[in-house]
């Protein structure tokens, strides 16, 4: 989760209590989700992977298992100390941000590599806990700073998901307009390449999450 607004200081708190746990492993699991496996087969040519709302790392070690350089983000302290402090392999790197200050931390970290080189940026459950103003500074944020041809893998719950019980609980989040947010990320000069709304996605437990996918290439 990466979350920087006043309205959501309770929801910094939550995931900071909730991420505390991963190390008794009483909360979020430690396998991959199924988005992760899903994304793994579309980064063929990229060796280069920023993830945004990384939660406990556990997509973000698993592209690191592939090879892949990863800058990983998330808001919460608890979650980055305990990634941090979890084996993380040595080409992945953790870091507290904010997504109102990612700006400087993308483009520095894009600055040190080839920045003509596409990389891919991932995301899940992550646009549905930031408000519509922080999307779309987000949004902005990648087409004006991705290299041509980069791609962007986002996973999402979608309105239809609004009234269904949660294994989570009560938190902040938000419940997008597909279709919606495919018109954002065209507007802004990228090309979607695959698409899906469904059930079936994301199921953990006894939760089945309505949810968006995405693969959106920046032409």
């Amino acid at each position: 989760m990466l979350v920087d607004t006043t309205s959501n200081t309770a929801a910094r708190s939550h995931w900071d209590e909730f991420y505390a746990g991963r190390k008794t492993g009483k909360h979020a699991p430690r396998y991959p989700s199924q988005f992760a496996a899903f994304a793994v087969n579309e980064l063929i040519g990229i060796d280069t992977l920023i993830e945004f709302g990384c939660g406990n790392g556990r997509d973000s070690e698993f592209f690191g298992s592939y090879g892949l350089d990863v800058l990983a983000m998330d808001a919460s302290a608890a979650a980055i100390e305990a990634c941090k402090n979890g084996g993380a392999s040595p080409q992945i790197e953790y870091r507290q941000v904010n997504v109102s200050e990612a700006r400087p931390h993308v483009a520095d970290f894009l600055k040190a590599r080839n920045q003509r080189l596409p990389v891919a940026v991932y995301a899940r459950f992550f646009l549905h806990a930031i408000t519509p103003e922080e999307q779309s500074e987000f949004l902005d944020m990648l087409s004006q700073l991705l290299p041509r041809d980069s791609i962007a893998l986002f996973e999402y719950r979608t309105v239809g998901d609004e009234s269904d019980r949660k294994e989570f609980g009560k938190h902040y989040r938000r419940f997008l307009d597909h279709s919606g947010l495919l018109d954002s990320l065209v507007s802004r000069g990228f090309v979607v390449e695959y698409e899906i709304e469904n059930r079936g996605l994301a199921k953990y437990r006894n939760e089945d999450a309505m949810v968006g996918r995405c693969v959106a290439r920046k032409a």
